[in-house]
């Protein structure tokens, strides 16, 4: 985990493309802006196949927004990958990468160690 204007970061692969995602257990999915939507569609890493529809969305200030519902083939932290994990799209260009309860809760038991900056998963 890298710890960054107060949040912690931690690097995902996104059906095999590098990003930092934030480590937010409040998510309830997770979470990418359309510009990383539209760059994995681009690269052939989304297709038509893996949008399942429309959906609103409420954020952390209780605003509701209209967001895509998608399906991410694999996701990897670390040596651990997870498949076929829902996701929404949020229909903002700057949106922050959330990573949320939709993987982290597949990965059963996790703890967190502050001093290393690691997520351990058991």
């Amino acid at each position: 985990m890298i710890k960054q204007n107060g949040v912690y970061q931690i690097p995902v692969d996104i059906n095999g493309v590098p990003m930092y995602f934030i480590f937010d257990t409040g998510a309830s999915l997770i979470s990418i802006s359309s510009t990383e939507a539209i760059f994995l569609y681009k690269q052939g890493k989304l297709t038509s196949d893996d949008i399942l529809g429309k959906s609103n969305f409420t954020d952390a200030n209780g605003d509701i927004s209209e967001g895509t519902i998608i399906v991410l083939r694999e996701v990897k932290i670390g040596n651990k990958i997870l498949k076929n994990v829902e996701a929404s799209v949020v229909n903002n260009l700057e949106a922050p990468l959330l990573i949320g309860q939709s993987a982290l809760g597949k990965f059963g038991k996790i703890s967190i160690d502050y001093g290393k900056n690691e997520i351990l998963f058991e």
